[in-house]
Protein backbone atom coordinates (compact mmCIF):
# COMPACT_ATOMS: atom_id res chain seq x y z
CA UNK A 1 0.00 0.00 0.00
CA UNK A 2 1.21 3.58 -0.79
CA UNK A 3 1.92 6.35 1.77
CA UNK A 4 -0.67 8.15 -0.47
CA UNK A 5 -3.78 5.41 0.09
CA UNK A 6 -2.63 4.45 3.61
CA UNK A 7 -3.49 8.94 4.02
CA UNK A 8 -6.60 8.30 2.25
CA UNK A 9 -7.49 5.41 4.46
CA UNK A 10 -6.65 6.70 7.65
CA UNK A 11 -9.06 9.79 6.50
CA UNK A 12 -11.92 7.49 5.63
CA UNK A 13 -11.33 5.54 9.44
CA UNK A 14 -11.13 9.28 10.85
CA UNK A 15 -14.34 9.95 8.68
CA UNK A 16 -16.41 7.04 10.01
CA UNK A 17 -15.68 7.48 13.66
CA UNK A 18 -17.22 11.23 13.56
CA UNK A 19 -20.02 9.58 11.72
CA UNK A 20 -20.42 7.00 14.69
CA UNK A 21 -19.98 9.58 17.73
CA UNK A 22 -22.37 12.14 15.87
CA UNK A 23 -25.42 9.18 15.72
CA UNK A 24 -24.36 7.92 19.65
CA UNK A 25 -25.36 11.72 20.23
CA UNK A 26 -28.50 11.21 18.36
CA UNK A 27 -29.89 8.89 21.06
CA UNK A 28 -29.67 11.55 23.69
CA UNK A 29 -31.69 13.96 22.12
CA UNK A 30 -35.43 13.67 21.68
CA UNK A 31 -36.19 12.01 18.38
CA UNK A 32 -39.53 9.51 18.07
CA UNK A 33 -38.67 5.54 18.44
CA UNK A 34 -38.72 5.58 14.33
CA UNK A 35 -36.59 7.69 14.21
CA UNK A 36 -34.51 6.35 16.68
CA UNK A 37 -34.72 2.85 15.10
CA UNK A 38 -33.09 4.42 11.58
CA UNK A 39 -30.44 5.85 14.06
CA UNK A 40 -29.58 2.38 15.33
CA UNK A 41 -29.71 0.84 11.74
CA UNK A 42 -27.17 3.28 10.54
CA UNK A 43 -25.19 3.10 13.59
CA UNK A 44 -24.24 -0.88 12.91
CA UNK A 45 -24.08 -0.15 9.41
CA UNK A 46 -21.19 2.30 10.08
CA UNK A 47 -19.75 0.09 12.32
CA UNK A 48 -19.59 -2.65 9.83
CA UNK A 49 -18.03 -0.41 7.61
CA UNK A 50 -15.37 0.58 9.67
CA UNK A 51 -14.62 -2.91 10.06
CA UNK A 52 -14.24 -3.22 6.89
CA UNK A 53 -11.48 -0.25 6.29
CA UNK A 54 -9.71 -1.35 9.56
CA UNK A 55 -9.04 -4.36 7.94
CA UNK A 56 -7.87 -3.22 5.02
CA UNK A 57 -5.65 -1.22 7.11
CA UNK A 58 -4.71 -4.63 8.60
CA UNK A 59 -5.41 -3.63 12.40
CA UNK A 60 -6.69 -5.65 14.59
CA UNK A 61 -8.96 -3.98 16.40
CA UNK A 62 -12.34 -4.40 15.10
CA UNK A 63 -15.90 -4.14 16.72
CA UNK A 64 -17.49 -7.13 17.32
CA UNK A 65 -20.86 -7.90 19.79
CA UNK A 66 -18.33 -6.75 22.88
CA UNK A 67 -16.50 -3.75 21.75
CA UNK A 68 -19.78 -2.23 20.00
CA UNK A 69 -21.76 -3.15 23.15
CA UNK A 70 -18.85 -0.83 25.24
CA UNK A 71 -19.38 1.95 23.06
CA UNK A 72 -23.18 1.95 23.51
CA UNK A 73 -23.05 1.47 26.67
CA UNK A 74 -24.90 4.57 27.94
CA UNK A 75 -27.64 3.93 25.64
CA UNK A 76 -30.99 3.19 26.54
CA UNK A 77 -31.12 -0.59 26.42
CA UNK A 78 -33.96 -1.04 23.94
CA UNK A 79 -31.68 0.80 21.81
CA UNK A 80 -28.84 -1.44 22.09
CA UNK A 81 -30.31 -4.43 21.17
CA UNK A 82 -31.64 -3.32 17.92
CA UNK A 83 -28.10 -2.36 16.83
CA UNK A 84 -26.36 -5.55 18.46
CA UNK A 85 -29.28 -6.97 16.04
CA UNK A 86 -28.46 -4.68 12.64
CA UNK A 87 -24.90 -5.37 13.52
CA UNK A 88 -25.15 -8.46 12.58
CA UNK A 89 -27.52 -8.46 10.38
CA UNK A 90 -25.39 -5.75 7.99
CA UNK A 91 -22.20 -8.43 9.24
CA UNK A 92 -24.33 -10.83 6.93
CA UNK A 93 -25.26 -8.77 4.67
CA UNK A 94 -21.73 -7.18 3.53
CA UNK A 95 -19.77 -10.09 4.02
CA UNK A 96 -16.83 -10.81 1.72
CA UNK A 97 -17.43 -14.43 1.72
CA UNK A 98 -20.23 -14.10 -0.49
Amino acid sequence: MCAQEETNLDKLIAVEWDIMHELKKMFTTDLSPGEKTRVANALAYHAIVLNKLLTQKGEDSQFDDATLGDFIKDVDSRMRRLVRRDFKVWRRRLSFKR
